[in-house]
């Protein structure tokens, strides 16, 4: 078994990432981020904790909510939150918001 040479500064944890995701998926990552805080300053935190984000596919938030009541308040401020995300991600990279009944937060 060959030594491993010890490095004599530390690596940078972006850098050990980049050498083990695909180009892509640094991308995808950096944006799902952006979109959770986004989504932390546009929803009040009494509907946030009760809700969760749970996919981001063709430019479609899905958000998975406790109850059908909590839909459908998430429903009434979906402009706000859809003129949030655009501010801080720029437009066109969501274009829906979609919210669904499910376990909410676990």
């Amino acid at each position: 078994m060959s030594k491993q040479r010890k490095s004599e500064r530390p690596v940078a944890v972006k850098q050990v990432l980049e050498g083990i995701l695909r180009p892509g998926d640094w991308q995808v990552l950096e944006l799902r981020q952006r979109v959770r805080t986004a989504w932390e300053m546009a929803v009040p935190a009494a509907l946030r904790a009760q809700a969760r984000l749970v996919d981001l596919k063709r430019r479609e938030l899905w958000v998975e909510a406790g109850s059908s009541a909590l839909v459908q308040e998430l429903q009434f401020l979906k402009p706000k939150i859809l003129k949030a995300l655009e501010k801080a991600l720029g437009s066109g990279v969501i274009q829906e918001v979609r919210f669904k009944v499910g376990g909410g937060r676990t």
